[in-house]
């Protein structure tokens, strides 16, 4: 059972859905940004969700997501994350959004 959230109107699987229609790989590295320290799963998720909306897609299959240290920096903490792009139906999307509204499990 994959983890799913909305987020931003993308939809956001620790896993695969069986009816989504794959596309390429993204990925988010808060590592070189102004302020890292300060950045959280939500920053991760909004760039993620702007390189989804801007490439047509409406949910990230695979997400995986965490925080790396890093030596020799002021920030000494960044967050990543990645996934795949992917399209699922209307009809789908909508059947995750009414099992999320309704706290029930989406398979």
């Amino acid at each position: 059972m994959a983890f799913t959230v909305i987020y931003n109107d993308i939809v956001f699987v620790e896993g695969d859905h069986p009816n989504a229609s794959r596309g390429p790989s993204v990925e988010c590295d808060l590592s070189f940004k102004i302020g890292a320290q300060l950045k959280s799963l939500r920053d991760v998720k909004e760039d993620l969700v702007k390189k989804a909306k801007s490439k047509g897609y409406n949910a990230i299959l695979d997400f995986t997501y965490g925080q790396k240290s890093r030596f020799l920096a002021i920030d000494d903490v960044a967050f990543w994350g990645k996934g795949c792009l992917a399209n699922i139906s209307q009809e789908f999307y909508n059947e995750i959004k009414n099992k999320l509204n309704n706290n029930e499990i989406v398979k």
